[in-house]
């Protein structure tokens, strides 16, 4: 993906220019490299199953298992839940010091239980815990469809933390989210830079102002225009949601437009008014779990859209500067 390309040149400049060293973790508890930048539409369609899968030959089965680099890198994490019993060190620099810990529990989601085997990541800074992450983690449904949900990481010398949550299916290992870290000596904080969510919708965030829906259009919308305008009140209808945040986004960049040729002066700019209220709204705790994405995706396109929505009434009490006597919404 050319946008997910992008964020990882630009995120390595900054990290190098704002950073400018390394840290030096144990080797067998780096994680795969593989998933500092991936092409999460190609990751799904090399990881799909075939429709007859169950019923074509072994070494056809294997050749589509092998296609798929996640089914690589699967035992590489299977054996860390094995290895790892208590916390244990892997970068001690004077008094900062990065721990893996293992935690084993059951989740409760819906009145279902879902038993977790997790990895956490602990930054501590002259023995003191400062901040931390759920570096992986698995779990299975054991009552309905039984797919599994696995979180995978890979730690950079660059000091930057790279995770991908992806859901296995009978049909397919399907991407859900993918995230991005810095670990900030100074702060001592592991600060995310970037997010990319994959539900059904496809949606990048780059901290702390850019949000970009990354596929579909008005134009493709399953959704009717009166739908559109009330939906993204309403909470897990997902797609609509974002579908009236483009909405609402297109809105507001013609009335612009619109301003622009009445007053060449005005000096309102879409990507001002986008970064302002992206910087109000991207502020919403990221998700976690699979099951947090739903819920984390409502919070924001609901913010985002009310702040269009008042922008759009702003706008609006401008250009009626200039047809007092017409509705021009």
């Amino acid at each position: 993906m050319k946008n997910l390309l992008f964020i990882q040149i630009v995120l390595f400049f900054v990290s190098f220019c704002c950073y400018g060293e390394e840290i030096n973790v144990i080797e067998n508890y780096k994680g795969k490299s593989f998933l500092n930048a991936i092409d999460i539409t190609k990751l799904t369609k090399d990881c799909e199953k075939n429709d007859n899968f169950w019923h074509i030959s072994n070494t056809e089965r294997e050749e589509i298992l092998e296609r798929c680099p996640i089914n690589q890198m699967a035992s590489y994490f299977d054996n860390l839940y094995d290895v790892i019993r208590n916390n244990i060190v892997i970068y001690d620099d004077d008094d900062l010091k990065l721990t893996i810990n293992k935690k084993i529990y059951n989740k409760t989601v819906n009145n279902k239980i879902y038993p977790v085997k997790e990895l956490n990541l602990s930054l501590i800074h002259e023995g003191n815990l400062e901040d931390k992450i759920i570096l992986a983690n698995s779990s299975y449904d054991v009552e309905g469809y039984y797919w599994l949900s696995n979180q995978y990481y890979y730690i950079s010398p660059n000091m930057d933390i790279y995770i991908l949550l992806a859901k296995d299916v009978e049909t397919s290992i399907k991407p859900i989210f993918w995230k991005h870290y810095q670990i900030d000596k100074k702060s001592l904080q592991f600060q995310l830079k970037a997010l990319l969510i994959d539900e059904g919708y496809k949606y990048q965030i780059i901290y702390p102002d850019q949000f970009k829906i990354l596929e579909g259009s008005l134009e493709t919308s399953k959704y009717q225009i009166n739908k559109l305008k009330t939906c993204y009140q309403e909470e897990y209808s997902t797609s609509c949601s974002i579908e009236s945040y483009r909405f609402y986004h297109n809105i507001l960049s013609q009335k612009l437009n619109f301003l622009k040729t009445k007053n060449p002066h005005a000096n309102e700019l879409m990507e001002i008014i986008d970064k302002e209220i992206n910087m109000v709204c991207l502020t919403s705790q990221p998700p976690n779990y699979q099951d947090e994405t739903k819920n984390f995706t409502y919070k924001i396109t609901k913010c985002l859209t009310e702040q269009l929505h008042q922008k759009i009434e702003d706008i609006d009490q401008k250009l009626a500067e200039y047809y007092p006597h017409q509705n021009i919404k």
